[in-house]
């Protein structure tokens, strides 16, 4: 491992580190509900309750991240994966981008304060659109102006930014440019489609998103998710062969039974890869998802958490695994 690509990972005791998990299904489960001056925020709204609870219920959004942290997580992920000009232009608050960024920012860095261990906050860089999306993105130094008001934002928090469910090579370019610009260390994540071919939701090779970032100052892992963890088992073989030198490789999947294509439009669909008594009430159980993070680390990963589905049980089952 060279010291240069891994400034942050440095001091930390473990060989393998614990991501994680989701946090907009955490706080559906809580249900919470925000309101705003002219309409009232149902769950189902593009999950923004999520991010308006940065403002109105900061409380128990840290409460998420200290249950991960009690459940073992080595680093959490900032609470603003739909705090984006897009998703809060929907309800008329694209103009409360910076103050809903920096919430995320100060909430995630309170609960690790409070929790008196030592836990990384990574801030999220996340897609500008929707999830998924890999036409009409628009151009690159937008999208790099855009990212880079997040990071911004996010810096005086975080100990490493993540560029994360990018689906296409243009995201991966603006997403690393940005955060490269902002002086934090970053890491870099990508979602494959729901199969073993190790492309990305447009059908671009991972190995030539990989090339596109590998040389960007601050670059330090490179990870696969918000897909199939039979799809992240082979999006991590892939970076352990085309990674660059250095440079730590991980990932963190989704917990549906159904891929997640299919989960996210309700049509009834196959089966994701695995047992029948693999899921329980459409999400994988701890064991099953464990026995995919274990994989995981025996092709290399060093870093390793969930996705959406994924909650603080996942990933208490995979620390004590670990430890």
């Amino acid at each position: 491992m060279e010291e240069s690509r891994h400034r942050i990972l440095t001091g930390m005791a473990s060989s393998v580190l614990v991501l994680d998990g989701g946090m907009g299904h955490e706080l559906k489960m809580r249900q919470v509900h925000v309101g705003m001056e002219d309409q009232f925020l149902e769950l189902s709204d593009f999950f923004l309750p999520g991010a308006f609870a940065n403002r109105q219920r900061p409380d128990i959004v840290r409460s998420v991240h200290e249950e991960y942290i009690k459940s073992g997580a080595q680093i959490i992920t900032t609470n603003n994966f739909v705090v984006t000009p897009y998703s809060l232009g929907k309800v008329g608050r694209a103009s409360e981008l910076t103050e809903l960024t920096e919430s995320a920012g100060k909430i995630a860095r309170e609960a690790v304060d409070r929790s008196g261990r030592r836990v990384l906050v990574a801030g999220s860089l996340p897609p500008l659109l929707e999830s998924y999306q890999v036409e009409n993105l628009g151009e690159l130094e937008e999208l790099k102006t855009t990212y880079f008001k997040i990071a911004e934002a996010l810096a005086p928090y975080v100990d490493v930014l993540l560029c994360e469910t990018l689906s296409s090579r243009l995201e991966g370019r603006a997403a690393a440019a940005a955060a490269s610009a902002s002086g934090k260390p970053f890491w870099v994540s990508w979602t494959l489609r729901d199969d073993s071919s190790c492309a990305l939701r447009s059908g671009e090779p991972l190995s030539e998103a990989v090339a596109d970032v590998a040389d960007v100052p601050g670059l330090e892992s490179m990870l696969v998710n918000c897909c199939a963890p039979s799809a992240v088992s082979a999006g991590i073989e892939q970076l352990s062969k085309c990674a660059p030198p250095g440079v730590a490789i991980g990932g963190y999947a989704n917990g549906f039974q159904v891929t997640t294509s299919q989960w996210l439009s309700g049509e009834a669909a196959v089966e994701a890869a695995g047992e029948s008594g693999d899921f329980r009430d459409g999400i994988i159980t701890e064991e099953a998802y464990c026995r995919h993070a274990r994989r995981w680390v025996s092709l290399g990963a060093t870093i390793v958490g969930g996705c959406c589905g994924i909650g603080p049980s996942h990933i208490r089952k995979i620390s004590e695994s670990l430890a």
